[in-house]
């Protein structure tokens, strides 16, 4: 198959790491008689065709890379068209995808040879691209990092529950074989995410156990079934990675559960004084408020009382600005009559002074006792 032909690749587009192998470089002894099959002896690796055919050879197992290898493989990391070629033949004996996830891992191993890392990435995008398991749901989204892309849980359930589309003249996979396709794309995926996403070991282990591990073992019927896949692991170290993230968690779960139930009691303490102080304060208020109502009783009585001794002040001036009125006026018509009579005692042929003296005296006598009244009053 030609390389610009291959999904996921661009049309016209034969270069990056897939490009004319260096002359003098050596192709992968590769023969229809040999292809796929291991050979008892490690032959010399010294392209990245024979890298890759060395992980098919393996059928799954680390494939291994020494800095020896890296040195070479950096000076003939490209793939033509034809190593592409020979290498799919290949890629279709793997259809587990058993191998994909031992090359990713091995670009892991690569260490100063950008290059080398980034070819062995690209020719597993490849595959991905070309796999129908990646191409539905948004898969093909989630490996290129799309904004459109399904979340990395979501993506890995799609994954876990492919259903291969039958295709006449071609036998099914087997449920096992359907099983063993499953969970090595979801792993592979997993890896995926793990290269290019940043992700932990604690991030990574969490993704598996929500979709993956948890609904796998919720399909366990009894104890018995559950005590066959627990005798049956064949990678200990995997399941102990995975068991020690998560008892790290749960300490630290766990931790975090005492420190909140510490800062709880803390703050239950507080809200116990905080309520013995509303108690306090509640009590001061309703002293207080009994003593304002006290006041506000004694102040309206007090009130009241003024407005009536008011009430009978004023009666008593009016009284007595009526005595006083009623006194003056007579006191003045007394003293005008006097006055008159010595008037008329002046007017005569023959005046009487002693008459006007004697009434002037006795009128001023008079309106000096009521001013000297008025005064003490």
């Amino acid at each position: 198959m030609p390389l610009a032909e291959l999904p996921g690749v661009p049309a016209g587009d034969t270069t990056s790491h897939f490009e004319q192998a260096p002359i003098g470089a050596e192709p992968a002894s590769l023969s229809p008689d040999t292809e796929g099959v291991p050979a008892k002896k490690r032959a010399d690796i010294e392209s990245l065709e024979q890298l890759i055919a060395e992980a098919y050879a393996r059928k799954g197992k680390p494939p291994g890379i020494t800095p020896k290898i890296q040195r070479l493989l950096s000076q003939n990391h490209s793939l033509d068209e034809e190593a592409m070629s020979r290498l799919m033949r290949l890629v279709t004996d793997d259809p587990q995808l058993a191998v994909p996830r031992q090359i990713l891992l091995t670009s892991c191993e690569v260490s100063g040879f950008p290059a080398v890392r980034a070819a062995l990435i690209d020719f597993v995008r490849v595959l991905m691209g070309q796999s129908p398991l990646f191409a539905r749901d948004g898969l093909r989204a989630a490996i290129n990092n799309l904004p459109e892309a399904p979340s990395l849980a979501e993506a890995l359930r799609i994954v876990a529950a492919y259903e291969p589309a039958k295709v006449d003249g071609k036998t099914p996979l087997k449920p096992k074989e359907l099983q063993t396709l499953r969970r090595n794309a979801t792993n592979l995926l997993v890896t995926w995410f793990a290269l290019h996403r940043n992700l932990n070991l604690d991030e990574l282990s969490r993704l598996l156990f929500e979709s993956v591990w948890e609904s796998a073992a919720k399909e366990l019927v009894d104890d018995t079934a559950r005590l066959r896949v627990l005798t049956e692991i064949e990678h200990p170290a995997g399941v102990g990675l995975a068991c020690q993230r998560f008892h790290r968690q749960a300490a630290e779960a766990r931790l975090g559960q005492e420190h909140a139930r510490s800062e709880a009691n803390a703050l239950c303490q507080e809200l116990e004084a905080l309520k013995s102080q509303l108690q306090q304060v509640q009590a001061e208020r309703s002293t207080l408020k009994a003593e304002l109502e006290a006041l506000q009783v004694d102040s309206a009585r007090a009130l009241s009382d003024l407005k009536a001794q008011r009430e009978a002040d004023r009666m008593h001036l009016q009284h007595d600005i009526e005595q006083l009125r009623g006194r003056m006026v007579r006191r003045l018509d007394d003293s005008v009559e006097m006055l008159e009579v010595g008037l008329k005692a002046l007017q005569n042929k023959t005046p009487r002074t002693e008459v006007m003296l004697e009434r002037a005296e006795h009128v001023v006598e008079a309106l000096r006792a009521e001013l000297g009244n008025l005064r003490e009053e």
